[in-house]
């Protein structure tokens, strides 16, 4: 059965190829490699995550292992470097959702504050770290952004609106940058409340039911 949730994770599987990609065009020591990186791993963790998930659900599990199942586990594994381009055979799975795109299209439409929610989810993970990477590309000569550790701790605290102070951007795109990070931070936390709010009522709904 197709969801919303398989198609952010086949969207987050295209846009790691991208980043993996990325890294033939920069230096392999330099600190936005690392950072990049660090973003891989995550994303391979939430491939792992979904694996495992797919793999609990299917009546024949070893049928989906064999099939197709082993090149969703070799291609979420971030800790052998051999296999970090073995993601691009996730293409498969990009290609099975496209070609179930009418049941897609009714999910969406029967569950549309679901695929929102989703939606956000995946745009402010793309904005997290496209913009984490920018700042740092940005700022590493010219600011206090220096490392992929500061990047990774700036852009925490931005996008929570905490805001320390300690790491901040100190050019006019750096700071663009910036506000677009804490902008998608209010949004994904609006989005998280609105989301815990709709399941607390829904649980309502069911318990006066129930009574």
């Amino acid at each position: 059965m197709l969801s919303v949730t398989k198609l952010i994770v086949a969207l987050l599987s295209l846009f790691s190829i991208a980043l993996l990609s990325l890294t033939f065009f920069i230096d392999q020591d330099s600190e936005l490699n690392r950072l990049i990186h660090y973003y891989d791993f995550g994303l391979c963790m939430v491939f792992l995550y979904d694996f495992f998930v797919q793999l609990y659900k299917r009546k024949k599990r070893w049928r989906y292992f064999y099939t197709y199942g082993w090149l969703d586990l070799l291609s979420s594994i971030p800790v052998v470097d051999q296999f970090r381009y073995i993601r691009v055979l996730r293409i498969v799975r990009i290609l099975r959702i496209v070609k179930s795109f009418n049941i897609l299209y009714n999910f969406i439409i029967s569950n549309k504050k679901a695929s929102l929610y989703g939606l956000i989810v995946f745009t402010s993970t793309v904005i997290l770290i496209l913009s984490s990477s920018v700042v740092l590309y940005i700022e590493k000569d010219v600011g206090n952004i220096k490392t992929a550790e500061d990047a990774l701790w700036w852009s925490y605290i931005t996008i929570t609106t905490v805001g320390y102070g300690d790491h901040y951007p100190v050019t006019n795109m750096g700071r663009l940058v910036a506000s677009v990070l804490i902008l998608n931070g209010i949004a994904i936390f609006g989005a998280i409340v609105s989301y815990i709010n709709d399941r607390v009522n829904t649980i309502k709904r069911k318990s006066s039911i129930g009574e």
